[in-house]
């Protein structure tokens, strides 16, 4: 009876690990070769370097060098904290050193933010049909293909849908217990990233509205991310020798868009900037990666919620949690919007309020007495469907990119004719080599030494003193 009773609690969690994990297994063998895979090799290479060269050495850096580089020579990475590539790191301690498994773990991270979205409708008491509602989103473009991406959103999004779930604790069933895990996942999610720190001051004002014994709470962890911050300058500092080491101010001024107004050449982006180019191109993006169905029921969600608080009707806490992932995900592009404006995963910060979003969709039609259990499964079963085809010729373009194909054959070449001690020489073209570079770094993982050329080969002669020389545009290599 017992194991009964157990499977009965657990049977909700296994349908979405078991569904979520069957979606995210396509194409999870595939090398870094294709649409912003340049993320999977950069911060592979870190974790890898984590591995190779110890956390001692790296001073907990994260370490972009290749190949088996000299301690005294280290180039760093500062413009994010270094929790991400460290887990990454743990996971190829554990794992194995390969593209699986760096896919795997960004997959993991977005499976337990799924269950964890349906461990916060146990809490607010919704069915357990309303709480399944929610693995639609994996049927989206957008997390079929990015939830694969290694990189600092997945982390950030599970810490901070978990951060909004020990706040609903505080809120349904407080118990000091409640407040230090609160504590201690805003600290992991500001050592994570930029938008993980986002998430505090809305449910600062959201507590001060609706639940002040909650404020001074959520105003503490606020100051804890401050302190987080000044660490990262402080860690910065102990790296480079400067606060703003590593291109970090550079990094800051590109993405607030400030560089016109400190009339500095911002770098080349694909087209010109402005609010409104801006606004049209995310409306294309958020309808082909998340869909127009997906969209739709989730505008029809947000006009209602914004009905009510124009009749001044009270909302419950589901309805208010819906706004506050709203906000949450509006925070990214709008305080960052030039690396949005080029990079579209950025937007993965807006699934937690689309899949919301859908719940309180489903309650709301669940509390309708012409709606039944089977017009809601149906419901559901017509609205996966509808989500998983809409795009799918899409997707499996996405699927078969490979612009960085040669990178990663140059890059096997080399790794497999160039002894670890040895450096390889590449001669080719700038374009060449600014396309490919970091893909040949990463799967070479030898010291790369790069020379260009413009209409024909220079004398070897004048090449440095090495038998591993490799021109890529020409099929022609000198071992």
């Amino acid at each position: 009876m017992a194991k009964f009773n157990c499977l009965k609690k657990l049977w909700p969690f296994l349908i979405i690990i078991l569904i979520s994990g069957f979606i995210f297994s396509k194409n999870i063998t595939k090398p870094f070769i294709g649409h912003h895979d340049w993320n999977g090799v950069f911060y592979s290479n870190i974790a890898r370097n984590y591995l190779k060269l110890g956390l001692k050495a790296t001073q907990l850096g994260q370490v972009t060098n290749s190949g088996t580089p000299s301690t005294d020579q280290l180039n760093f990475y500062t413009h994010y904290p270094p929790l991400m590539p460290l887990l990454l790191a743990l996971d190829f301690k554990l794992l194995g050193i390969t593209d699986l498994t760096a896919r795997l773990f960004p997959i993991a991270l977005t499976i337990l933010s799924l269950l964890t979205i349906f461990r916060m409708t146990q809490k607010l008491k919704l069915h357990t049909l309303t709480g399944l509602s929610s693995i639609l989103i994996v049927f989206t473009p957008m997390l079929r293909y990015f939830s694969q991406m290694p990189s600092q959103e997945a982390l950030m999004i599970f810490l901070t849908i978990f951060s909004v779930n020990l706040y609903l604790s505080l809120l349904t069933n407080p118990k000091p217990k409640h407040k230090y895990e609160l504590y201690f996942t805003a600290v992991l999610n500001g050592l994570s990233g930029w938008a993980g720190y986002f998430i505090y001051p809305l449910l600062l004002i959201h507590s001060w509205f609706f639940h002040k014994k909650t404020f001074p709470i959520i105003l503490k962890t606020i100051k804890l991310l401050i302190i987080v911050f000044f660490l990262h300058l402080g860690h910065t500092y102990l790296l480079t020798g400067s606060i703003i080491g590593g291109g970090l101010i550079d990094a800051l001024l590109l993405r607030l868009n400030l560089y016109p107004l400190l009339n500095r050449t911002p770098p080349e982006l694909p087209g010109q900037f402005t609010w409104l180019s801006y606004f049209i191109k995310q409306v294309r993006w958020l309808t082909i990666y998340y869909t127009a169905t997906l969209l739709i029921t989730s505008f029809i969600n947000l006009t209602i919620i914004i009905r009510q608080l124009i009749k001044r009707q009270k909302l419950n806490l589901l309805e208010t949690t819906v706004l506050i992932f709203l906000a949450w995900g509006l925070t990214y592009p709008i305080i960052f919007s030039n690396v949005v404006f080029v990079h579209e995963y950025f937007n993965l910060f807006f699934w937690p309020f689309l899949a919301f979003s859908l719940i309180n969709l489903i309650t709301r039609l669940q509390q309708l007495q012409n709606f039944s259990f089977k017009i809601v499964v149906s419901l559901l079963f017509f609205l996966g469907f509808l989500i998983f085809t809409e795009r799918s010729k899409f997707l499996k373009t996405l699927n078969q990119t490979q612009a960085f194909l040669p990178g990663y054959k140059l890059g096997l070449e080399i790794n497999q004719k160039t002894p670890e001690n040895q450096t390889a020489y590449i001669i080719a073209s700038e374009e060449f080599i600014d396309v490919q570079e970091i893909f040949i770094k990463y799967y070479a993982d030898r010291r790369v030494e790069y020379l260009t050329f413009k209409d024909q080969l220079p004398d070897k002669d004048k090449l440095p003193d090495s038998q591993f020389i490799f021109y890529p545009e020409k099929s022609d290599t000198i071992n």
